[in-house]
């Protein structure tokens, strides 16, 4: 009986050893790993926020020159520097106003003439909006910033870096100090400089795009190109009461590793002045040339990282002992769990991918077929999972893009396995929606795809947003038709159209002049100059086809674009817009055409036209003239 026992417990004792010297020798493996897996996980978790932050914030400053080339250079504010009247300075409030309400980082807007007074500003604060009287208004030619705004080229855009100086000339709102980057450009037309567009580029709403990716994670630091703090997780530091702490407080002072590292790579992790430090450069050079770069510095202290490495460490101190309790009785349950753990972390490596940073998720099978959707999918879409369990994406098809486009996406899928895009698709109730989609493929030990991962955001109420503001600078502010920008943009593509199908395609240009439109004006006053001139675009626009396009392309100046038809057509159209203006007006204004084909060239179209106009205006006005491109090559 005792050989017996002594033989179980040699047994129990050998086998006990046999397997637990490699859990021994793994969880001191295991313990003398953790603090480095520890630091590896901040540092990437890290490295993906500042990933994050930097592409938030280079498609702010990438919105902000856009905006800025759109609000810039439109023919509303050059009315308004030519002519500063109530109506014209309001039309660019109003479009100030709604350009600010949609692109939120706008403190204010600006318009100064050369003498650097200010002709027009609109304000944002707080989510108010608000265009301030003129009455407020001040002259900043003696400013830093306006000094370099009158050294910048005709259709450059500058930045005038960080200003931390105390702006005081706050309509309604007692001064304070605030950090803003000015974007500035300068007006130019009739051949010289006419004026300059300053747009205060807020910080804190800047910061607020920054999303933090870690419970115990900060949003990051902004550094300047020389090392100076720009913008502090707390607050922003140009905003104490002593701005001149904003200058002395550099990165250096702080962390001197740091910023060597900074100095000498893009981007990469620190350990300084007991904080791990993850820091990434912004090329914002990229979109202004004359800007530095500037850097997002991710940091997390010594007793945060401690508290982390205490809870692994205690974990691991846990399923060692209950190892060592239960290796003898377990060895079944430690093979099913070995199997459960191969599975557990194929779906763990699909939930995180599913889940990588986008709001809607499909997962689809290796033919492609819907196996599971999320909520905001469901929101999104308007389709449950019982309704697509099965079928193929494509039956979110919206029709818009051809198959060489889907051709190119499963290419990149399978050579790659990540594809990021924008798509059109169509939701349950049949609307569209625009969407940002990325799709990534999950393959198995042998590389064979198992899975394919899509996740979208829905872009459409931006897309609607861009649409609205690009047709305001495309419309005249006057009569609400075209502009002389868009007409030029229509008139060379249908001159690409007409030399593409030359056999096939005639078409027609046609320039209109209100007749003595200079007495109008000189007898009448202006405003009623004003007012005729909408009433002829009025007539105009109602007499026309569907398919004609009719722009104001000066001051009493139409033109008509009318695709498909013939010369002789055109006339006839051009002799009913010309009575049916003169009997509109009761015989007290008429109106002059000029008609030519369009050929490849615009120029040289445009200038036929404007020929024939002349030659109506010489034989008496009221009349419409007709000069074929085949005319012309005779006359030369």
């Amino acid at each position: 009986m005792f050989r017996s026992f002594y033989k179980y417990l040699a047994q129990w004792l050998f086998v006990s050893v046999v397997l637990g010297v490699v859990p021994f020798l793994y969880f001191v493996k295991e313990f003398d790993k953790a603090h480095e897996q520890t630091v590896q996980m901040i540092e990437q978790k890290s490295h993906a926020q500042l990933e994050y932050n930097k592409h938030e914030l280079l498609t702010a400053f990438n919105d902000v020159y856009n905006s800025t080339q759109i609000l810039s250079n439109n023919t509303m504010l050059y009315s308004a520097l030519r002519l500063p009247s109530t109506e014209n300075i309001e039309a660019v409030q109003a479009f100030w106003l709604l350009a600010a309400r949609i692109q939120t980082l706008y403190s204010r807007l600006r318009l100064f003439d050369i003498a650097g007074n200010e002709l027009i500003r609109v304000n944002q604060s707080n989510g108010s909006t608000e265009a301030v009287p003129r009455s407020p208004l001040k002259n900043k030619l003696h400013r830093d910033y306006f000094q370099y705004a009158q050294n910048l080229s005709p259709n450059q855009i500058g930045i005038f870096g960080v200003d931390s100086e105390r702006e005081e000339e706050n309509y309604g709102t007692a001064s304070q100090i605030t950090a803003v980057f000015r974007i500035i450009a300068p007006i130019d037309f009739d051949g010289k400089r006419q004026g300059y567009f300053v747009a205060n580029l807020n910080l804190t709403q800047l910061y607020k795009k920054f999303n933090q990716s870690l419970n115990s994670l900060s949003r990051p630091d902004i550094i300047s190109f020389k090392g100076q703090y720009i913008h502090h997780e707390n607050e922003i530091l140009s905003q104490q009461e002593n701005p001149s702490k904003y200058h002395m407080l550099n990165i250096n002072s702080v962390a001197p590793i740091l910023w060597k590292s900074m100095q000498e790579q893009a981007s990469g992790t620190v350990w300084d002045n007991n904080c791990w430090y993850s820091f990434t450069q912004v090329p914002l050079q990229s979109i202004f040339p004359e800007m530095e770069p500037i850097y997002l510095i991710q940091s997390l202290n010594g007793d945060a990282l401690n508290k982390l490495l205490s809870a692994t460490e205690l974990k691991i101190g846990f399923q060692a002992v209950g190892i060592a309790l239960l290796v003898m009785t377990i060895a079944a349950g430690f093979i099913r769990w070995n199997a459960n753990h191969d599975k557990n972390s194929i779906e763990s490596k699909l939930a995180r991918a599913a889940m990588n940073g986008m709001s809607a998720m499909v997962i689809t099978d290796r033919n492609n077929r819907i196996i599971k959707v999320n909520n905001e999918f469901t929101r999104i879409s308007g389709y449950t999972l019982a309704e697509v369990r099965g079928k193929q994406p494509s039956v979110f098809s919206s029709g818009k893009h051809n198959q060489a486009f889907y051709m190119n996406m499963w290419k990149v899928l399978q050579d790659e396995g990540l594809w990021e895009g924008e798509v059109i698709n169509k939701r349950k109730d049949g609307s569209m929606q625009t969407e940002i989609l990325r799709i990534q493929t999950i393959r198995d030990s042998d590389g064979i795809i198992q899975f394919y991962v899509a996740s979208f955001v829905d872009i459409s109420h931006r897309k609607e947003l861009e649409n609205r503001l690009r047709e305001l600078s495309e419309k005249d502010a006057l009569t609400n038709i075209w502009n002389r920008r868009k007409f030029d943009q229509e008139m060379r593509s249908e001159c690409l159209r007409v030399k593409r199908y030359q056999a096939q395609v005639q078409s027609c240009l046609a320039i209109i002049d209100i007749d003595h439109f200079k007495r109008i004006n000189d007898k009448l006053g202006h405003a009623e100059g004003d007012k005729i001139i909408r009433s002829v675009a009025t007539q105009l626009s109602e007499h026309l086809r569907e398919t004609d396009f009719l722009a104001r392309i000066g001051g009493e100046e139409f033109a008509i674009i009318m695709p498909h038809t013939p010369l002789a057509e055109a006339e006839l159209v051009m002799h009913r817009l010309r009575v049916a203006v003169h009997l509109n007006h009761r015989l007290e204004v008429s109106i002059s055409g000029g008609i030519t084909d369009i050929t490849e060239k615009p120029e040289e179209v445009y200038k036929r036209a404007d020929i024939a106009l002349y030659e109506s205006k010489a034989s008496g006005r009221n009349l419409v003239s007709v000069l074929t491109s085949v005319e012309m090559e005779e006359f030369a």
